[in-house]
């Protein structure tokens, strides 16, 4: 697999890649009628967007002959917290090249990037009734606290994972 910062020509494959990802991950757990309204064409420009802002940090994975499997985004925490300064905005990976470690290099990637930022800590927010949130357990990520998400028009419960330091993020590739 290769990783590599993410260009304007990848942002239809982000789409593409988030929008598989919520139909795989979150059936049963976020309302259908939300999942419904999901289309590559209609989250393009929100990818094309962060990859233009230069606040945004993204990466994609690569397959050779396949294409993108998984990215990863982020950039200043958004909620203004007091001790977490990058947050994790995505991070998805198609389910069949999950557990394949993936995850933790894109999650790696971005932490070396945010510490030369100067953002020396980061969190992440994840539905709690995601099935693959104990990911971020794994990556060291420990269980900060939770709260109330809206999404659909209901109130889903979200739980946030941190690291105080980026170092705890990193591993090598």
């Amino acid at each position: 697999m290769n990783i590599r910062r993410s260009r304007q020509a990848d942002a239809r494959a982000m789409a593409r890649i988030y929008v598989q990802s919520w139909h795989e991950t979150y059936m049963g757990i976020v309302p259908a009628g939300y999942l419904s309204t999901m289309t590559v064409s209609g989250f393009v420009p929100m990818f094309l967007n962060e990859i233009r802002n230069g606040r945004t940090i993204s990466y994609i994975a690569e397959k050779p002959g396949v294409g993108a499997v998984g990215f990863i985004s982020g950039g200043p925490e958004r909620q203004s917290d007091c001790i977490y300064e990058g947050e994790i905005y995505s991070l998805y990976v198609l389910n069949q090249y999950q557990k394949m470690g993936l995850g933790s290099r894109l999650v790696a990637r971005l932490a070396e990037q945010f510490d030369k930022r100067g953002l020396y800590s980061l969190l992440v927010w994840v539905l709690k009734q995601n099935p693959s949130r104990k990911f971020y357990e794994k990556i060291n990520g420990i269980y900060l606290r939770s709260d109330r998400i809206p999404l659909g028009g209901n109130l889903l419960e979200g739980v946030a994972y941190g690291w105080l330091s980026t170092a705890l993020a990193i591993r090598p590739d």
